[in-house]
Order: structure tokens, then C-alpha cells, then sequence
């Protein structure tokens, strides 16, 4: 008898079947995590560290992840385009220059330092199109310069449109002079240090164009 209750102690020891109180394994469904950064701003997650995209006139906080009220913000009233292009034209002549070429299964980047890019586009619905990568290497004022009016040319954070500050000529003694032609339409944004942009061309009916976005 004993030795017939010590074997029934080592197989309920064995399969716990026999404890009523074993408890429920944990929920290994992840929780969604609510952002610190909202409703002023956004959260990035990166490699390197947790940070805040805070909105315009709102920073990150120093020592917690929260964007608070900027007291130093001033609205501003307008956009300045600077030397109305004349550094962009320069690089029509003297480079240096790159090209890329749009893809489905790849976005080529356009923000190699002070580069002027012939960007070919793909065809798609009869017209031309393309997608590239811009990560922004600093905060403030960027305009990009464009071969050509009218093209549909956009900057994104995510899903979210990046409205452009303004959107002006480039000077026609400049167009026709140092820019030859290459460059005769600017676009500025406002763009935030370490974000990843999505930029897209198009559709159009052109199969290429040329683009300079230099940071003011």
C-alpha cells in the first residue's frame, strides 16, 4: 500500500494534473501601447532609442518622452526661398550628380548632400510614376528644385502628406541663365532631423525629370 501511494505522488508530482490550483499560463497576446508623444506630436521607434516628432510649435521634453509647448515658437508668416535657387542652378554645371531610377520592389533614396538627380520614372497606367526614400539630416526649411511645372511631386511621413510651406518659380534670369533650363520651379517644406519621407513623382508623362532639395 505504501509503495502504491508514493508511485501515485510521483505521477501527479510528474503531470501536476492532480494540483487544482496549477495556475493559468500568462496571455502572450502583446498589448497595444498607447503613444506618449500624442496628441502633440507622434512616437518614433528606432534602433538607437524611443523618440518624439513633436508638431509645430510644440518640442520634445528632456526628460520624458512627451511633446510639450514650445515657448520660444513664433507662427511664422511665409516662406523664404532664399537665393531663389541660384545655389541649386550651380549644380546643374559643377554637380555633383546622381541618377535613379524607380522600381516596384525598391525606393531609391534623393538625399545625397547637394546632388543633382536625374530621376527616371516607371511606366504605370499609360503614364510615368516613382516612389523614393529622403531622410532629412536636419530640422528646418528644405525646398526642393524641379526640372518641370505641373508635375505631381509630394513629400510623406508615413501615410501622412507633408503640405508644402510654398511654391514659387525660380526666377527667370536664374532659369534661363546658370540653370539652363534644368531647374525652373521650387517647393518648400518644413522636414524634421532623422524622419524617413517617402517622396512621389507623378503620374505624369514625362519618363524623367531632374531634382535638387537642398536645406536652407
Amino acid at each position: 500500500m505504501r509503495l502504491n501511494s508514493l508511485l501515485l505522488l510521483t505521477a501527479c508530482a510528474a503531470l501536476t494534473a492532480c494540483d487544482p490550483t496549477t495556475p493559468e499560463p500568462d496571455d502572450p497576446t502583446p498589448q497595444p501601447q498607447g503613444d506618449p508623444c500624442a496628441p502633440y506630436g507622434h512616437i518614433h521607434r528606432e534602433a538607437t532609442g524611443d523618440w518624439c516628432h513633436c508638431d509645430r510649435g510644440y518640442l520634445a521634453a528632456t526628460e520624458r518622452l512627451a511633446c510639450v509647448v514650445d515657448p520660444n515658437y513664433v507662427p511664422r508668416t511665409g516662406f523664404d526661398f532664399g537665393d531663389k535657387g541660384e545655389h541649386a542652378c550651380w549644380h546643374v554645371t559643377n554637380g555633383p550628380y546622381a541618377t535613379v531610377m524607380a522600381s516596384t520592389t525598391a525606393q531609391p533614396r534623393v538625399d545625397a548632400f547637394h546632388t543633382f538627380y536625374t530621376v527616371k520614372l516607371r511606366p504605370e497606367g499609360g503614364q510615368y510614376v516613382g516612389t523614393f526614400q529622403f531622410k532629412s539630416y536636419a530640422t528646418g526649411d528644405f525646398i526642393a528644385y524641379l526640372s518641370h511645372e505641373g508635375v505631381p511631386f509630394s513629400f510623406h511621413e508615413g501615410t501622412k502628406l507633408v503640405e508644402p510651406a510654398a511654391t514659387e518659380p525660380i526666377p527667370p534670369e536664374l532659369r534661363d541663365g546658370a540653370c539652363q533650363g534644368e531647374l525652373v520651379r521650387m517647393v518648400g517644406y518644413e522636414l524634421t532631423d532623422k524622419v524617413q519621407y517617402t517622396v512621389t513623382v507623378g503620374p505624369t508623362e514625362l519618363s524623367e525629370l531632374s531634382l535638387v532639395i537642398e536645406h536652407l
